[in-house]
């Protein structure tokens, strides 16, 4: 998909009424989705065409989400569709692929050494969070994606014996066995509290919130990215998923930042006392989710050895991290998050 040309790019913009003089520019991209540029006239637009799926329920959902948050009149922007000249804003391109071009929101990635990024994503994850709660029971509203507590439906066909056979790979991936070892223990674990999870407080989480899908403008987060994974979860997943960004071998500034964060979300959304309890296990689940991701990846032959060699190397840190800074990062939800 990268390879294609102007004229492939055509079959796709020609069916939205903007300046037919446009260029296309490759400025980012996606692991999931051909994300392009697209100049028409004085309009910055973006073009994404989603290689993972041709469901056009996902993208229905998507859309209906961002239409609904457009509406909430956030502190910040999200992706508003462009609609077609059939006044829909979703293209179905060559071979049945799904298109959809959205409006591009000025700014850059924040910085996750910045103390004011780091509070400025908290707040507007709390806002976020705040927000979609009150979607919760919308009957045209249908998840598509399971919650990330369903691992065993989630990641069904990464067994055991499938995750320690990739460990046969070459030798670095050999030399990783134990640190797999214990993450298929960590797995064990989590499964095991599913039921217990999934009695959490539940709404519409965006599910994938970390610093490089934001935009920021100076000091300021300006917009929120990539709304495409949103669904019914436990609401604490949403900090959760963000936390998982923070561990390091500078624990001190780790933490530091964790409380920055939890700092700003608690201004727009709180956590009961047993969603706090489960958080540290929910930053686990993020990583193994994430973890078993890549193992796919890297088993349909998606990725090289390395991504999953580095995945694992993380993943295995962020646990134990986890584990060993519990008493700590706890301290910090009961001071911001409670109720």
């Amino acid at each position: 998909m990268n390879s294609m040309t102007s004229r492939e790019y055509a079959q796709y913009l020609d069916a939205y009424p903007i300046d037919p003089d446009w260029h296309i520019k490759k400025e980012e991209c996606g692991m999931n989705n051909t994300t392009r540029m697209v100049y028409a006239g004085a309009d910055k637009l973006v073009l994404r065409i989603y290689e993972n799926h041709r469901d056009r329920a996902l993208v229905v959902t998507e859309h209906a989400i961002l239409n609904e948050l457009l509406r909430a009149k956030l502190t910040y922007k999200v992706p508003a569709a462009v609609q077609n000249r059939h006044r829909e804003t979703i293209t179905v391109g060559p071979e049945g692929k799904l298109a959809a071009l959205y409006r591009f929101i000025p700014g850059k990635r924040p910085n996750p050494n910045s103390d004011a990024h780091v509070y400025g994503l908290g707040q507007a994850a709390g806002e976020l969070s705040h927000a979609l709660a009150r979607l919760s029971g919308r009957a045209e509203l249908i998840p598509q994606y399971k919650p990330y507590y369903e691992l065993a439906e989630n990641h069904g066909a990464m067994l055991d014996d499938a995750l320690l056979q990739l460990c046969e790979r070459n030798e670095q991936l050999k030399d990783r066995r134990e640190k797999v070892i214990g993450l298929l223990h960590e797995r064990k674990y989590l499964t095991a509290l599913r039921d217990c999870i999934a009695k959490l407080p539940q709404q519409w989480i965006h599910g994938d919130i970390v610093f490089t899908n934001a935009v920021a403008n100076e000091e300021l987060i300006s917009g929120l990215l990539d709304f495409e994974f949103c669904t019914v979860d436990a609401r604490a997943m949403e900090l959760a998923v963000v936390l998982a960004e923070f561990p390091s071998e500078a624990s001190g500034e780790a933490i530091r930042h964790i409380e920055l964060f939890c700092k700003g979300f608690g201004e727009w959304a709180k956590l009961n006392q047993r969603e706090q309890e489960q958080l540290p296990a929910l930053i686990k689940l993020r990583m193994i989710d994430v973890w078993l991701h890549f193992a796919g990846r890297l088993q349909s032959g998606l990725d090289p050895e390395q991504v999953w060699l580095d995945q694992t190397d993380r993943v295995s840190f962020v646990c134990r991290w986890v584990e060993d800074h519990a008493d700590a990062i706890s301290e910090i939800f009961r001071r911001n998050l409670t109720e």
